[in-house]
């Protein structure tokens, strides 16, 4: 009988100690997060020209993160582009 009190003394002590223990993580990264600044996800992404607009970036995320040039389509362009010998 005494053995099975230590075994839960010691279980109800180790569930204790670990959920001291997540609530110290989740308190550190929310300090973290804290101290990081915000990014403003409005402002002009940069490389990317301002020209575009925001609906024309929406259809290419890897433009919209400056990895890719945006290709803006000109009727004329895509015209001549079509006529074109191949």
């Amino acid at each position: 009988m005494a053995r099975s009190n230590v075994s839960a003394l010691q279980r109800i002590q180790v569930g204790v100690l670990g959920l001291l223990a997540v609530l110290l993580f989740v308190y550190i990264a929310n300090l973290i997060l804290e101290r990081v600044p915000s990014r403003n996800t409005s402002t002009a992404v940069e490389g990317a020209p301002a020209a575009g607009g925001p609906a024309k970036l929406k259809d290419e995320p890897l433009a919209e993160l400056g990895v890719t040039p945006v290709v803006e389509e000109n009727p004329e362009t895509a015209k001549a582009a079509q006529s074109a010998p191949r």
